[in-house]
């Protein structure tokens, strides 16, 4: 396990959420056995994870989907690349009631491999997702919202994110279960904490594992935005505040339960 980088986010450094809400920011995964780079510390290496493990992944490859679950979403797949079948959404399989919204058609796809539009993050070999898609109108944005599938009163207080050649125009937003904005995480700031250099596609310091805890209750959903071409992501993990806190990867998460199996898949295109 790598050792973290902790950053305290507090009203006076970069803005704290509220008196009910603080976001405990480290920097650090562990390898992948799956050649996907970097993933959370608190997973199996593989990414391949059963829900009753207590975490939920987005690995945008069918090969890491979830146990349980069916075949993910390829609808995202970008057309620009020939032999693209293992890419995939795992998390729009049938009759998942994770919502996902996008700020238009174009602002998002999946791809293995670097591309002029987008660059795989550092060592990753895999599937990832990127925002906007090529040619995509700026800015661009993806919201990933798990407000219908928590049980009342739970929230998200842990996510993790392989974050690749992080750009200072890149961002992701932390919304509440009223859709209020709780805190924003910024390209400079993750840059700036670990010396990083905009852009750059090999380089430690620009494409890092982000691991974001919350106290309190947490959000509900949060959002990828960039400015720029492009943001690029992988191995995205969640947690939910009401988990078992005597085990160190907690279990039951909610929305991976039976009661995801069978509503309905909702994707909104604003």
């Amino acid at each position: 396990m790598k050792s973290f980088k902790r950053i305290l986010l507090t009203t006076a450094a970069l803005a704290c959420f509220s008196s009910q809400a603080t976001l405990m920011v480290t920097y650090g995964g562990q390898a992948a056995t799956d050649g996907s780079g970097l993933t959370s510390n608190y997973i199996d290496p593989s990414n391949l994870l059963d829900p009753a493990n207590g975490f939920f992944i987005e690995t945008f490859d069918s090969a890491t989907q979830m146990v349980g679950f069916g075949a993910g979403s390829t609808a995202y797949n970008d057309v620009k690349q020939s032999g693209q079948s293992g890419c995939a959404v795992n998390s729009l399989f049938a009759g998942s009631a994770i919502q996902v919204s996008m700020s238009g058609s174009d602002a998002f796809n999946t791809r293995q491999g670097s591309a002029g539009y987008a660059a795989a993050p550092a060592n990753d070999n895999t599937c990832f997702g990127y925002t906007p898609a090529e040619g995509g109108s700026l800015p661009s944005s993806i919201t990933i919202d798990y407000s219908s599938i928590l049980a009342s009163g739970a929230g998200i207080n842990y996510l993790g994110v392989y974050f690749g050649s992080i750009d200072v125009y890149n961002y992701l937003e932390f919304f509440d279960g009223n859709g209020d904005l709780m805190d924003t995480l910024t390209g400079p700031q993750i840059l700036g904490n670990n010396g990083g250099v905009s852009g750059n596609q090999i380089a430690p310091g620009s494409n890092v594992y982000v691991n974001i805890d919350f106290t309190g209750t947490g959000f509900t959903s949060f959002r990828f935005t960039s400015t720029g071409v492009a943001a690029e992501f992988d191995n995205i993990v969640v947690g939910t505040s009401n988990r078992p806190t005597q085990v160190p990867a907690p279990a039951s998460l909610l929305l991976l339960g039976a009661g995801l199996l069978g509503l309905s898949r909702r994707k909104i295109f604003g």
